[in-house]
């Protein structure tokens, strides 16, 4: 079992946004998406004077640029990303708001960072709602994503695994179809299915709703007997589970699909710096639905530095 007490939970929860400010002398990197959500950063920029803001303006599979920057900033290599971030300074704390960049995005950046020896601290805005469908199909509660680009390494996270035994952890969301999809491009035994699933979920009733997207696939496979749970807005929780899992299973890669929450992804990318090794990431890319969300809640903030410092960035490329 879990010793709960030696577990530390490094998250600062802000029943609004209007609570938060980012401390004096940091630096805050975003990008306002076509979410609500996402754009929270005007009700307080203006008063952070003292707070270095980067924005990104846009994102491709291959990196992404930042307003004032005519560059691309490169995922894959360690050089580009240094180009940004050393000029902030060793030591400095970074904000990297992940509520509005995309998985690949925001997981280099973090890496990056780490490997500067920066104090990281993301920080994620639940949405008040997801968009639910008009004419809901099986494992699709929520109309969340407009189809799904394919399963790709993450950039600067692949993994050469050293052995053929596997343990696969899909994080799970709402959307079925995307678990159904990485069940079939990774064909797992099927006892060797671990799912997880956020409880709490960010409203009381999404576990539920878990399930029920999620049923068909759940059932087909009988993963539903092996289930873990741990809360969707928590990455540390996720990062001791799959820590626990890997103990339990000390000569098996484990295979997390990250397709349920940010936070948890989050989670799964923490695990992946500490334990490079034991771990493939594995997302599938969905192509997000304008207006998936309506409006935003809490507002959390996680100390990620205080897990991974001292996670070394050297197997990202040098070009």
């Amino acid at each position: 079992m879990r010793d709960i007490k030696r577990e530390p939970i490094l998250t600062e929860t802000f029943e609004s946004v209007s609570q938060f400010t980012p401390v004096p002398g940091s630096a805050y990197l975003y990008r306002v998406s076509n979410e609500d959500r996402s754009g929270h950063t005007g009700q307080w920029r203006q008063s952070c004077t003292d707070v270095q803001f980067i924005k990104v303006t846009v994102e491709s599979s291959s990196g992404f640029n930042v307003s004032g920057v005519e560059e691309e900033f490169l995922l894959r290599s360690a050089a580009s990303l240094a180009k940004l971030l050393a000029p902030l300074g060793t030591g400095r704390i970074l904000y990297v708001d992940i509520t509005g960049l995309s998985h690949p995005t925001w997981a280099a950046l973090i890496r990056a960072a780490m490997a500067a020896r920066m104090e990281v601290r993301a920080v994620y805005v639940e949405p008040y709602r997801y968009k639910r469908s008009a004419a809901p199909l099986e494992g699709q509660i929520y109309d969340l994503s407009a189809r799904i680009a394919g399963i790709a390494p993450m950039p600067g996270f692949a993994t050469i695994a050293s052995t053929d035994d596997s343990l696969f952890v899909p994080l799970l969301g709402f959307e079925g179809a995307r678990f159904r999809h990485v069940i079939e491009q990774v064909q797992p035994s099927h006892e060797r299915i671990v799912p997880v699933v956020g409880i709490p979920g960010f409203k009381p009733w999404y576990a539920f709703e878990t399930y029920l997207g999620n049923r068909a696939a759940l059932e087909e496979t009988s993963a539903w007997h092996h289930i873990e749970y741990v809360p969707a807005n928590c990455p540390f929780s996720c990062f001791y589970l799959l820590q626990e899992l890997a103990r339990r299973n000390p000569i098996s890669m484990l295979k997390v699909a990250m397709i349920g929450t940010k936070p948890h992804a989050l989670g799964a990318v923490m695990f992946a710096l500490t334990s490079p090794n034991r771990i493939e990431l594995i997302y599938d890319n969905p192509i997000r639905k304008e207006g998936r969300t309506d409006g935003l809640d809490r507002l959390l903030v996680y100390h990620v530095g205080a897990i991974t410092a001292g996670a070394s960035g050297s197997s990202m490329t040098k070009g």
